[in-house]
């Protein structure tokens, strides 16, 4: 099972957010873990062979938990995704992590 870890940025009204994705493929089935705003949560989705995808999760702010859909393209060299909450849409982009290649192991 193909493993990557990304490092992100999250734009939000507020301004960029930082965090780290890890993700797993297996097949059609995508799933990991984010973390963002200090909080790490798990996803999962489905990826096909091209890295177009469509994950959910959640996200845990200072004030609340933000339930998400995202849909957009994760292939080992890059992510890059629109992420739909409750209220609104954050651009999440991403690029492999410098330690260990990005490969997590």
């Amino acid at each position: 099972m193909p493993k990557q870890s990304y490092d992100i940025v999250m734009q939000t009204s507020i301004g960029k957010r930082y965090g780290t994705m890890i993700v797993e493929w297996e097949g059609e089935q995508i799933s990991g873990l984010m973390e963002i705003l200090g909080h790490t949560e798990a996803f999962h989705g489905e990826i096909d062979e091209t890295g177009n995808c469509c994950i959910e999760g959640r996200m845990i702010s200072l004030t609340r938990t933000i339930p998400y859909i995202a849909v957009g393209k994760i292939i080992p060299s890059m992510l890059q995704l629109s992420l739909r909450g409750e209220r609104n849409i954050f651009e999440v982009a991403g690029v492999p992590c410098k330690a260990n290649g990005g490969i997590t192991l």
